[in-house]
């Protein structure tokens, strides 16, 4: 187990409500799915626990209120420029479009959304900071991820997200609570990749059992915390 160390900052954002442990942010909508395994045997994405994994992992912070944004017109040297129903904190700045020229994301305008807490972790690990995992990661909008070193910077995290609105009239609104971005802390390491064969005998016998018993990777695989 990591300790995070959530840090409110006195007198800022103080209406946003704090983070949660992931699990407890778990969507109803794979809930949903979860009941349905409980009558039918056909196969759902509740069936698929790498995913469920995923959404587990570390915290989830919400949005802090409801937000709509509007695409209003372009400029030749900001790009798209867009308004929001909310003004001020948490919405801090954005970036001009020169600044990701030529990205995969250079089409959608760019917003900070500063964060009103400090996360502190041990010595060695980092904090990413990413789209909430299988939620929220339509074409329209996305947190942009950044792995911050939490056990030496000492300072609030400015969330870059990402925001795509086509022509001129568009918006798109988010609510308060919905997931905003995910933060799972890991332990700094440097990764080394050595090239091997494929054990057969071993691929062959995890197979077999995945063939006699489907619930093989929930029975033998997952760890119990």
């Amino acid at each position: 187990m990591v300790d995070v160390r959530v840090q409110r900052v006195p007198g800022l954002a103080d209406w946003w409500p704090n983070p949660q442990i992931a699990a407890d942010y778990f969507p109803d909508w794979m809930k949903e799915l979860k009941k349905k395994k409980k009558t039918t045997a056909k196969l759902n994405m509740s069936d698929c626990l790498p995913a469920i994994e995923s959404m587990l992992q570390g915290i989830v912070i919400g949005f802090p209120c409801d937000m709509t944004f509007e695409y209003i017109e372009t400029s030749s040297w900001y790009g798209k420029i867009i308004k929001c129903d909310h003004v001020g904190y948490p919405i801090i700045g954005g970036h001009e479009s020169s600044q990701y020229a030529h990205s995969e994301f250079k089409n959608y305008h760019i917003i900070k959304i500063g964060l009103p807490w400090i996360f502190v972790v041990p010595h060695g690990y980092s904090c990413l900071f990413t789209q909430p995992f299988n939620r929220n990661g339509g074409q329209d909008s996305f947190c942009i991820s950044g792995a911050v070193q939490s056990d030496t910077y000492y300072n609030m995290v400015n969330i870059p997200f990402a925001i795509n609105l086509k022509k001129e009239k568009d918006t798109i609104s988010l609510r308060k609570g919905d997931p905003f971005v995910q933060v799972v802390p890991f332990l700094r390491e440097k990764v080394k990749i050595i090239q091997e064969k494929a054990d057969l005998n071993e691929l062959g016998t995890v197979i077999e059992n995945i063939e006699k018993n489907t619930n093989f990777y929930k029975d033998q695989i997952k760890i119990k915390y």
